[in-house]
């Protein structure tokens, strides 16, 4: 097959992105190569292009420029070639790559059949495309927690962008009864609540510690997520958490290190808990393949997650709209007409 080229977004200092015609690498083995059909801009992807956390700041991995597509990891697209025994040509695929094939800002990606899995052609791409980001919030609730959850508990949930929302819906799948969304834009509680949420805090005019002991009779929360990424959001989830609660932090530092209200988690005997990556290596992609059964199902709504869209061209205008969330946004995808 003659070599291939298309355009993809290059991201050649922090904060500035590009878009070029590149040409794109032969496979190697157990590789495919995938059209892109939608993409979506995560709240890490950000966190990288603007060198806003303490990983990204000096990018010795990835020196600059980075290569081409980096840093996308949300896809659906087609296989166009395949050195895989497991999928062929017009296939239907959601990518959910690790760091080294991060891609997924391109017309095309090379991609390891690993980080790849089947999909049906519903017409719906977009849909199908939330199960990326939904797979790491399956994967994340097995580590905040992973036993069966008793009745009467109370969740609450720190930043409902794109990962929040999801995190609402699949804690009241689990089988929490009442879940307090928390966030800055009054929009995103709007939707909040239209996907189950029980109470919402708007900050900084409302108190969400207040909220919550109001919800909880004085008890606090048994679980706090925290997936807004910023060092704020993680003050409210440790003041939020009630006594023997745990709370589960998703979003990336802001810095090395932070201030915390440690006397709030001395006295409630509070657990804290991490997430990072690992999803990916799950064996057969485990949390992915149980985010498709869960939008499939229709027991996670996703609908209204993605808000913008912007063709590649035009990427560096969508990653403004990422980073100043303006216009009500909660997720933005790519496409490549």
């Amino acid at each position: 097959m003659p070599q291939v080229r298309g355009e993809a977004a290059i991201l050649v200092e922090p904060g500035r992105l590009e878009v070029a015609e590149v040409a794109f690498r032969e496979l190697s083995e157990d590789e495919v190569l995938v059209r892109n059909t939608v993409a979506a801009i995560c709240g890490s992807d950000v966190h990288r292009v603007r060198a806003e956390s303490p990983f990204f700041r000096d990018m010795r991995d990835h020196p600059y420029p980075c290569p081409a597509g980096y840093p996308g990891h949300e896809g659906v697209g087609e296989v166009v070639e395949s050195r895989s025994a497991r999928f062929a040509p017009g296939d239907l695929v959601l990518t959910v790559p690790n760091h080294a094939y991060m891609a997924s800002f391109a017309r095309y990606q090379t991609i390891a059949d690993r980080f790849l899995l089947p999909l049906k052609d519903t017409g719906r791409p977009a849909v199908h495309l939330m199960a990326q980001q939904l797979g790491t919030v399956v994967f994340a609730l097995k580590r905040f927690w992973p036993e069966p959850v008793p009745e009467g508990r109370t969740a609450a949930v720190v930043g409902v962008g794109s990962a929040g929302l999801l995190f609402l819906q699949l804690l009241k799948h689990r089988g929490f009864e009442k879940v307090v969304a928390v966030d800055l834009d009054a929009g995103r509680l709007e939707v909040a609540r239209s996907v189950g949420a029980d109470a919402t805090a708007h900050v900084p005019g409302q108190s969400a510690e207040e909220v919550v002991m109001e919800v909880t009779g004085g008890a606090g929360a048994d679980l706090v997520v925290e997936a807004a990424g910023t060092d704020g959001a993680r003050e409210h989830a440790l003041r939020m958490v009630g006594q023997q609660g745990r709370l589960g932090f998703f979003g990336m530092p802001e810095d090395y290190d932070m201030r915390i209200p440690y006397a709030h988690l001395f006295v409630r005997n509070a657990h804290l808990i991490h997430a990072v990556g690992g999803a990916q290596l799950e064996p057969g992609l485990a949390s992915f393949r149980t985010a498709l059964d869960l939008i499939g199902d229709g027991s996670i709504r996703v609908d209204d997650h993605i808000t913008h869209t912007f063709d590649i061209k035009n990427i560096a205008d969508a990653f403004d709209l990422a980073h100043t969330r303006a216009d009500g946004v909660v997720k933005v995808a790519l496409t490549f007409d």
